[in-house]
């Protein structure tokens, strides 16, 4: 029996709405419907990287400032986010400088037209700064995430996010009072700080989701990068996920107080004990456990 695949869903957050009915009311409706227009295009590149590389959308959300796509669970893993993420800023650039060359030849007095332009150039240059939820800052976290493992580029892109989030908060503060549209960086530093609040608890499920759908993503491919980590026995088992990468398979070297090797764990044994025992449980107990 052939299973169908039920299609992706399509959500409209209630803050569109409130939005326009505002963008309306002040008489923004025309710059605000621009503004969009490059927000769509900048995400549905993304969109059509991801599905150009097997990715399977679970959903779309609809909000005031663009679309948020989510695919499936077993997508990731094996997608090249870089392309992914610099799709974003790349089309905006692209649509910067065809419709820079348009205003230039054929509509030299259309304020609309500039306007259009001055917001792709912008997400393009803004959309690449090192700061979560931002392309650059994702871009930025990977590098980390391939150098130091996921828990601590999290930790280090964070710092960096609300360093420049602060910063922007700044600027707008101190740019508001000379025109009213410079309003917009304050909600963009603010929108930084609200994104990076609800983050942070995603991340240890985020760990340990990879780390169990990379056991089928290594039984398809047959080959996988690895990484090893060197561990003294009293360390819990939880406390390693956190230096676990998710595109790496791990060998635990466990050390005892003279330095010296104590047991040998797989990645794969370590989570097999973390479900079958409990995150607290050291190194140590565990080769008791099982002697």
């Amino acid at each position: 029996m052939q299973v169908t695949e039920k299609p992706f869903k399509v959500e409209v957050d209630p803050l569109f709405f409130v939005t326009v009915i505002l963008m309306i009311t002040f008489n923004y409706h025309i710059k605000y419907l621009l503004t969009f227009i490059a927000l769509i295009i900048h995400e549905a590149s993304h969109i059509l990287v991801s599905l150009a590389q097997g990715g399977k959308l679970d959903s779309v959300k609809v909000f005031p400032i663009g679309l948020n796509a989510v695919f499936k669970d077993d997508f990731y893993g094996e997608s090249n986010r870089f392309f992914i993420n610099i799709s974003g800023p790349l089309t905006n650039l692209l649509i910067f400088l065809v419709c820079f060359s348009i205003n230039t030849y054929y509509l030299h007095r259309s304020d609309n037209m500039r306007f259009f332009i001055l917001i792709n150039i912008f997400l393009a240059i803004f959309n690449m700064l090192p700061v979560l939820p931002l392309d650059g800052g994702r871009i930025f976290r990977d590098i980390l995430t391939s150098r130091i493992g996921l828990f601590k580029a999290y930790k280090y892109s964070r710092r960096v996010s609300k360093g420049l989030g602060l910063f922007i908060i700044l600027i707008g503060i101190i740019q508001s009072y000379d025109n009213i549209y410079n309003f917009s960086l304050i909600f963009l530093g603010i929108y930084i700080f609200h994104f990076l609040k609800y983050e942070e608890t995603e991340v240890y499920f985020m760990n340990i989701k990879n780390l169990v759908y990379k056991r089928s993503r290594f039984l398809k491919k047959g080959v996988y990068p690895g990484r090893e980590l060197v561990v003294i026995k009293s360390m819990r088992l939880g406390d390693i996920l956190k230096d676990m990468d998710f595109d790496r398979f791990h060998i635990i070297y466990v050390l005892d107080e003279d330095m010296r090797l104590a047991k040998v764990f797989t990645e794969q044994e370590v989570i097999d004990n973390l479900a079958k025992f409990d995150a607290e449980i050291s190194f140590d107990e565990l080769m008791k456990s099982l002697a």
